[in-house]
C-alpha cells in the first residue's frame, strides 16, 4: 500500500509516503478521476478559497480558479471532476463570464471548466447556472457540490426554488451539448410539487443532487414525497421544525415524469421514519449508498441511542436479479447495512452494526466498496484515537462481496496516524482513496501537526489475483481442442479491472468475462477461454497473463500446458473450487472421476498432483490404479484440501496411462482444484478481569507456526508483549500487563499480521493505594 499526502509539501520518513504539493492551507473536499491520477480539491489562497488541481503522476500541483485582472475577488468552493478527469465543476462568486454574469445579488454561480489536456484554455471558465434568458442566476446554494457526467457533459445543481420561502431548493440539470436557451439545455428535477410548501414544517427541498456516469440517473436527498405519481411536502416528526427527508433516484430517461423517480431509502416502498442523506451512486446508477439513524431499515444489532441513535450507511440495490432493468419489483432484499462488522455478510443471525456513528459514504464504480467516515471502534480488530474536525473520523472500506471490511490506512508503520480524516472519494476500482486529513504530522513523518493543518491524503492499494494452472492433456494432432476455462480470482483489497490478456502460441484465448472495461470485484472472479491446436508430436508449455489497467495495475500469470497425442482419459469435472480451507486444518473435498473415452481398453498407471500448490491437496482414494478401465468405464479419485499457506489455493490432479506406475508415460488428462485458505486464531485469558500490572495468563492457537505474536491494545498504541507460537501455531504465556493504564474494560489485540489476528477483552482493575504511614508532626502522629 502506498499513501501520499497533498499538502504539504515535504519528505516523509516513512516507507510509501509522500507529499504532492505544497503551500495550500486547509486543503479540503478532494474528488478524484476514474484512473486516479486527477485530483481536484478546495484551500485557502491569499485569502480567498480557490479550486486546485494535483497530477498524482508528477506530484504538480496547479490552482483552476485565479481571480483575473480587473474583476473582484472572491471564493471558488465545492470542486467535482469529472471521472475522465477532463471537466471540474465548481460553485464561484468570480463573474468569470463578464458577458453573462453581472456579478450581483449572491454572486454564487456554477461554472465549468475543460482543462487543457483534454483542449480546455487554462482558467476558460463556462457559465452552467443561468436564467432562461442565458444570464447568471447569482444564487446557487452552496451547501452541496455540484454533480456532472462521466464526460462533464450533464451537470446538476442546486438553486432556489421559484415561489417557495428563501432556503427551499430545487436540482436544475443542465446538458451543456444543448445550445443555451434552446428545448432540453436544462430541466427540473422531477418530484417536486406543483404547491408552494406549507408552513407546518421547516422545508429545504430538493438538494445532494450525484449523477451516474452516463447521466441518466440523478440521486437526490428531498423532504417531499418525490415518488408519490402526485408529490407534495413531507410531514415531519414534531409540527414547526424540519420536515424529514428521503433519498431518491429519478432516471431521466423514463417520459412520464410520474414514474420516474423511485424512493431509495426505505423498506418496502415505506420510507424511513428518520429519514436519509449523503448519497453516492455507482457508475451505472445500480447502488446507492445513504446515511440514516432510522433503527427499522434493516434487520441488524444496533448500538443504543444516547439519547440520539448512531447514524449507519446502508447500500441500496436497484437490481436485484442483476438483469440490467432497475427499480423492477425486487427479487431478494435490495438493502443492505453496510457500516457493519464483515460488512454485514453473516450466515446466522443478523449483521452486528457499528457502535459508533458512521456518515459521508462513497460509492466505487461497480459498487462493491463503499469507503465511509466512522466513529465506530468494533469493525476492526483494532481503533485509531480521533483528533481533528466533528466531521472526521476513521477512514474504512466495506468490501460487499467479499464481506471484509478494511482500513485505508492500514500496516505497521500507519498505527500512529490518528482517525481524523474525512469527505472520502474513490477512483473506478477503488485502489485509489483520496481524503482530506487533520493528520499531517503523522503520515509527512513529523512528530506533531501544525494547528489547523489539514491536507490531502491519497492511498493506493494493488489487488491480490490468483491464477491456476490449466493442462489439456492429450490433444490430436493439428486439431483446435475443446475450450477451457480458468478463472482469475481476486481476493482483494478493492476492484481489478483487466485490460490485457494474452497466451503463448499454440494456445489461443477465444473469449471469457476478463475483458477491458468490465471490473472485477473483491471475493469474485472473471474467466478465461483457451483452446490449444498442437502441430507437433510433443508436449507444450506456455504463459498465460491477465493484466490489469494503469502504471501500478496488477498482473496475474500461469502455465499453461499440453501435448499431442490420442485422447483415451478425461476428467470430469475438469475443474471445481472446493470449500474454503483452515491452515493446518481440512477444507472441502472432491471426488473426479476419470473416464476412459477410447474405443479400446486401457490401464491408469499413475495419478498425482501437480500444479502450483500439489502440497495443499492430498488425495484420499482412488479406484483407478492396479485395474483395466474399459472403453466407457469410469474410475474416482478423492481429493481433500488440506492448505499450507493462505490465499487462493490450486493444483492439478493428472491421470496418465500405463500398466504400472513405473510404466506410466503415455496419454494423460488433468482436472483443476482450487480454494481459498486462511487461518482462523483464537485468543483466550485466564480470567476476564486483572488488576493494572498484574500477570495474566494467555492461550493462542490457530495462528502461524514458528512465528512472533504481537501483545497490545486495540487503540493503535505500540504492543507491550511478544510470544512466540509453536510448531502447531500454538503458545501458552504469562504476561506482565502495563502499569500505566486506565482501569476499565480493554480490548486485547493478538497479532501476527493481517492475515492473523484475535482479540479478547479484559476488565483492568485499579490496583488498591497503599496506605501512608503517619509522620510526626504533620498532624498524624
Amino acid at each position: 500500500m502506498g499513501v501520499s499526502l497533498v499538502a504539504p509539501a515535504e519528505v516523509s520518513a516513512q516507507d510509501g509516503v509522500s507529499m504532492l504539493v505544497a503551500d495550500v492551507d486547509d486543503a479540503t473536499r478532494p474528488s478524484v478521476s476514474q484512473d486516479g491520477r486527477w485530483v481536484v480539491f478546495e484551500g485557502a489562497v491569499d485569502g480567498r478559497r480557490s479550486v486546485f488541481r494535483t497530477d498524482r503522476n508528477s506530484g504538480e500541483t496547479v490552482e483552476l480558479s485565479p481571480v483575473p485582472s480587473s474583476v473582484r475577488a472572491g471564493d471558488t468552493v465545492m470542486p467535482r471532476l469529472s471521472s475522465d478527469g477532463c471537466v471540474v465543476v465548481a460553485i464561484t462568486e468570480i463573474p468569470y463570464d463578464l458577458f453573462r454574469d453581472d456579478d450581483q445579488l449572491e454572486r454564487w454561480d456554477v461554472y465549468r471548466l475543460v482543462v487543457p489536456e483534454c483542449g480546455g484554455q487554462p482558467a476558460g471558465w463556462e457559465l452552467v447556472s443561468a436564467n432562461s434568458s442565458g444570464t447568471a442566476i447569482d444564487g446557487v446554494f452552496t451547501d452541496a457540490p455540484p454533480a456532472l457526467s462521466g464526460s462533464g457533459a450533464i451537470v446538476a445543481y442546486v438553486r432556489q426554488l421559484t415561489g417557495a420561502p428563501e432556503g427551499v431548493g430545487t436540482i436544475m440539470v443542465v446538458d451543456i451539448t444543448v445550445p443555451v436557451n434552446e428545448v432540453g439545455r436544462e430541466e427540473e428535477v422531477a418530484g417536486m410539487p406543483v404547491e408552494t410548501p406549507n408552513r407546518a414544517y421547516l422545508y429545504q427541498g430538493a438538494r445532494q443532487p450525484v449523477l451516474s456516469e452516463n447521466g441518466r440517473h440523478l440521486a437526490f436527498v428531498a423532504d417531499t414525497t418525490a415518488s408519490a405519481p402526485l408529490p407534495g411536502w413531507a410531514a415531519g416528526p414534531v409540527p414547526g421544525e424540519a420536515a424529514t427527508s428521503q433519498v431518491f433516484v429519478w432516471d431521466r430517461s423514463t417520459l412520464d415524469r410520474r414514474n420516474a423517480v423511485h424512493l431509495v431509502s426505505g423498506r418496502g416502498g415505506v420510507p424511513s421514519a428518520t429519514g436519509a442523506s449523503s448519497p453516492s451512486m455507482s457508475e451505472a446508477g445500480r447502488f446507492i449508498a445513504f446515511v440514516s439513524d432510522d433503527r427499522t431499515l434493516v434487520p441488524a444489532d444496533l448500538p443504543p441511542c444516547t439519547p440520539d441513535c448512531p447514524t449507519q450507511v446502508y447500500r441500496f440495490d436497484r437490481d436485484t436479479d442483476a438483469n440490467g432493468v432497475f427499480d423492477e419489483a425486487p427479487r431478494g432484499e435490495p438493502l443492505s447495512i453496510v457500516s457493519a462488522v464483515d460488512a454485514g455478510d453473516i450466515a446466522i443471525g443478523v449483521p452486528i452494526a457499528g457502535d459508533g456513528s458512521s456518515w459521508a459514504p462513497t460509492v466505487s464504480a461497480d459498487g462493491s466498496q463503499v469507503a465511509f467516515v466512522t466513529d465506530a471502534t468494533n469493525l476492526l480488530p483494532s481503533r485509531r484515537g480521533g483528533g481533528g474536525r466533528v466531521s472526521d473520523g476513521d477512514l474504512l472500506v466495506s468490501e460487499m462481496e467479499l464481506g471484509t471490511v478494511r482500513r485505508v490506512l492500514d500496516g505497521a508503520d500507519l498505527t500512529d496516524v490518528p482517525g481524523a480524516h474525512g469527505n472520502p472519494a474513490m477512483s473506478r476500482t477503488g485502489q485509489v482513496v483520496v481524503f482530506e486529513t487533520a493528520a499531517v504530522g503523522p503520515l509527512s513523518g513529523q512528530p506533531t501537526t501544525e494547528l489547523g493543518a489539514r491536507g490531502i491524503a491519497a492511498v493506493e492499494v494493488t489487488p491480490r489475483l490468483s491464477l491456476a494452472e490449466l493442462d489439456f492433456g492429450s490433444t490430436i494432432l493439428n486439431l483446435e481442442s475443446s475450450e477451457l476455462y480458468v478463472r482469475v480470482q481476486n481476493a482483494g483489497p478493492a476492484s481489478f479491472e483487466p485490460t490485457l490478456v494474452i497466451v503463448d502460441a499454440p494456445f489461443r484465448v477465444t473469449g471469457g468475462t476478463c475483458a477491458k472495461g468490465i471490473l472485477v470485484a473483491a471475493g469474485t472472479t472473471c474467466s478465461v477461454h483457451v483452446t490449444f491446436r498442437p502441430t507437433a508430436v510433443r508436449g507444450y508449455e506456455g504463459t498465460l497473463t491477465v493484466s490489469g489497467n494503469g502504471g501500478n495495475a496488477p498482473t496475474v500469470s500461469s502455465t499453461v500446458r499440453g501435448a499431442a497425442g490420442e485422447p483415451i482419459l478425461l476428467a470430469e469435472p475438469g475443474g471445481v473450487d472446493l470449500d474454503a480451507g483452515i491452515i493446518g486444518g481440512t477444507g472441502g473435498r472432491v471426488a473426479i472421476d476419470i473416464s476412459n473415452i477410447a474405443f479400446f481398453p486401457t490401464e491408469v498407471g499413475r495419478v498425482f498432483m501437480a500444479g502450483a500448490h500439489p502440497d495443499d491437496f492430498v488425495i484420499t482414494e482412488q479406484s483407478c490404479l492396479g485395474r483395466a478401465l474399459n472403453p466407457g468405464a469410469s474410475c474416482a479419485v478423492e481429493i481433500e484440501f488440506q492448505p499450507t499457506d493462505v490465499g487462493y489455493r490450486n493444483a492439478l490432479l493428472v491421470a496418465v496411462t500405463g500398466a504400472s506406475q513405473a510404466t506410466a508415460g503415455g496419454e494423460y488428462t488433468a482436472a483443476f482444484v482450487g480454494g481459498y485458505a486462511g487461518y482462523e486464531p483464537t485468543f483466550e485469558v485466564t480470567t476476564d478481569s486483572v488488576a493494572v500490572g498484574a500477570q495474566l495468563g494467555i492461550g493462542l492457537e490457530g495462528f502461524p507456526a514458528d512465528t512472533t505474536v504481537s501483545i497490545g491494545f486495540d487503540d493503535g498504541s505500540a504492543p507491550w508483549a511478544e510470544v512466540t507460537t509453536s510448531d502447531a501455531g500454538a503458545a501458552l504465556a504469562l504476561l506482565q500487563t502495563p502499569t500505566r493504564i486506565r482501569a476499565g474494560v480493554h480490548r486485547l489485540v493478538a497479532s501476527a499480521g493481517e492475515s492473523s489476528i484475535a482479540t479478547v477483552e479484559v476488565e483492568f482493575v485499579a490496583a488498591p493505594k497503599r496506605p501512608t504511614p503517619g509522620l510526626p508532626g504533620f498532624g498524624m502522629g
